[in-house]
């Protein structure tokens, strides 16, 4: 608020929208690179729940953009795992959750920007 106490009116107004507007579309992305197009099961079929995370989520593959840009979200899967581990630990994390999907024989998601 205090960049906005500064400006007239109506150009806080708007810069107010304009900022509004790009977050909820930057997150809107993020989150549908996260799960779009993922499983879904009904409530009475659902698998455990280490499963349903890892199958009705997918990671993006990091790059320095996708860092930047998911601010830590592209280990979307070893998010929804583990929602209070702090981000810069998910990606020491995503091997772990990886070699382990593969001995249970679950299908591990992940997919580049473009892709997702």
């Amino acid at each position: 608020l205090t960049i906005m106490s500064y400006m007239p009116f109506l150009n806080a107004i708007a810069y107010f929208l304009v900022a509004q507007t790009s977050c909820g579309l930057f997150l809107a992305t993020v989150f549908g690179l996260g799960h779009n197009g993922m499983a879904v099961y009904p409530a009475d079929q659902r698998p455990d729940f280490w499963k349903l995370q890892v199958t009705t989520t997918r990671n993006v593959t990091s790059t320095w953009f996708v860092d930047w840009f998911c601010g830590g979200l592209q280990y979307q899967v070893d998010h929804h795992l583990f929602p209070m581990l702090p981000r810069h630990n998910l990606a020491k994390v995503h091997t772990l959750v990886e070699s382990f999907c593969k001995e249970q024989g679950v299908t591990y998601h992940e997919a580049d920007m473009w892709v997702g």
